[in-house]
């Protein structure tokens, strides 16, 4: 066979491969595009086409072995290092992708969108200022594609705790794309954390209107829903989180703790029994149950699951201050143990360096139930110092009456201090 029948064949293979991978049919496109690289083992874009083949049936290991090959075939083509430059970024190998990144652009400077791709390279390997950097230059080099530059660099505002230039980020987007799902995503998730929760829920519901199988979207108005003491809704919003992703733990105890809000206990301590079991090694898990537990005068398994929590994580203040709530103002007396109340309240206090007030006020319990009424007033005094909300001063100040009347907590105890 002549060469010139040999480069015709390839190429008829080479065509049919295309067409089958336009098609969707990325098996056959990998039959065309192998046969065409044994006929002609030395044409680089074989190999680049058929790792897109590969990549679309999820075989990476081999997709990153044909880009390899095209590279040494044809070290001068800057697709080939951009195809793999992002396929190391989906893979987290986040300094080989921008080694690639830079070869690219060297061999071709007008590819900006390979700067917005090292600027998410460096941003997952915690360089923020080369990251902010290379955002600009994309944005400014590449106004098309300046809102999807504008969303990603956004998210690492938003991961950097900055919301104010996330929310202007987010803003332009928005003005550009009205109906981009994902940036009223990220918007109701700035609000969420700048506790607007009414705003945060209107941006999640648009994206879910956009996007109905945005499942974070759902979690998220769920979370912002119970904060607004909406449980029914809450519970809405978890049940079709978890429909579409089941395993995730935080989807059963936002929905545990709406059903519990709703005195559905055996609700609630099923959610929180999954939750358990899908994470076996989290403490958080183990002290919602708890709440359930004591909720249901289950005061033994209520502790019992304190206790795991701590095991799991040793300095988690939360479990130390609700364990110490649970020894202070059990009703039954046969479980009350003030001086371990004490000695857990002070660890949890000592842990957030005496900064939260509702410690202080386990605090302050704890000393009552040991007696020490001038202890109790005197902590439940500081703690009345550090809170503003009309609700949460008036319990204070309900329990700072019962210590200056010599009386413990218990008959107000709550299981969700």
């Amino acid at each position: 066979m002549t060469r010139d029948r040999v480069t015709e064949d390839a190429q008829a293979l080479f065509t049919r491969g295309h067409q089958a991978l336009d098609a969707g049919d990325y098996h056959e496109a990998v039959e065309c595009f192998s046969r065409a690289i044994r006929l002609r083992p030395d044409v680089s874009v074989g190999y680049r086409f058929r790792a897109y083949a590969y990549l679309e049936m999820g075989d990476r290991i081999r997709a990153l072995n044909d880009l390899d090959q095209a590279i040494r075939l044809k070290p001068d083509d800057a697709q080939s290092y951009a195809d793999r430059a992002a396929e190391l970024f989906v893979q987290r190998q986040f300094d080989q992708a921008i080694a690639d990144c830079d070869r690219a652009l060297k061999l071709d400077p007008s590819r900006v969108s390979l700067l917005a791709l090292r600027a998410r390279c460096h941003a997952d390997r915690g360089d923020t200022e080369s990251a902010l950097k290379d955002f600009a230059a994309a944005i400014a080099g590449d106004p098309a594609h300046a809102a999807t530059y504008r969303l990603w660099r956004a998210e690492l505002y938003f991961d950097l705790d900055d919301y104010f230039p996330a929310m202007a980020d987010v803003d332009a987007v928005l003005a550009a794309q009205p109906q981009n799902a994902e940036a009223l995503y990220l918007r109701a998730s700035i609000l969420q954390q700048n506790e607007d929760f009414s705003k945060a829920i209107d941006d999640y519901t648009a994206a879910i209107a956009i996007q109905p199988d945005h499942a974070f979207a759902w979690l998220g108005r769920a979370i912002c829903r119970y904060v607004k003491k909406d449980y029914t809704g809450a519970i809405a919003d978890c049940d079709a989180f978890l429909k579409l992703m089941p395993g995730v733990v935080r989807g059963y105890e936002v929905r545990g703790n709406a059903r519990k809000a709703l005195h559905d206990l055996e609700g609630a301590l099923a959610d929180f029994n999954e939750a358990v079991r899908l994470a076996p090694t989290a403490a958080v898990p183990l002290n919602y149950r708890a709440s359930v537990y004591y909720a249901m005068k289950k005061y033994g398994l209520a502790i019992r699951d304190h206790m795991e929590a701590l095991k799991r994580d040793p300095r988690n203040a939360a479990t130390f201050n609700q364990l110490a709530w649970v020894w202070a103002t059990c009703p039954d007396p046969d479980v009350r143990n003030g001086t371990r109340a004490r000695e857990c309240a002070t660890r949890a206090c000592e842990l957030t360096e005496w900064s939260e007030p509702g410690f202080i006020d386990t605090l302050a319990a704890a000393c009552a139930e040991c007696g020490e009424f001038d202890d109790a007033i005197q902590w439940q005094e500081k703690a009345l110092e550090m809170v503003s909300e009309p609700e949460r001063k008036a319990d204070y100040e309900s329990r700072l009456k019962l210590y200056r009347a010599g009386r413990p907590a218990r008959v107000v105890g709550s299981a969700d201090q």
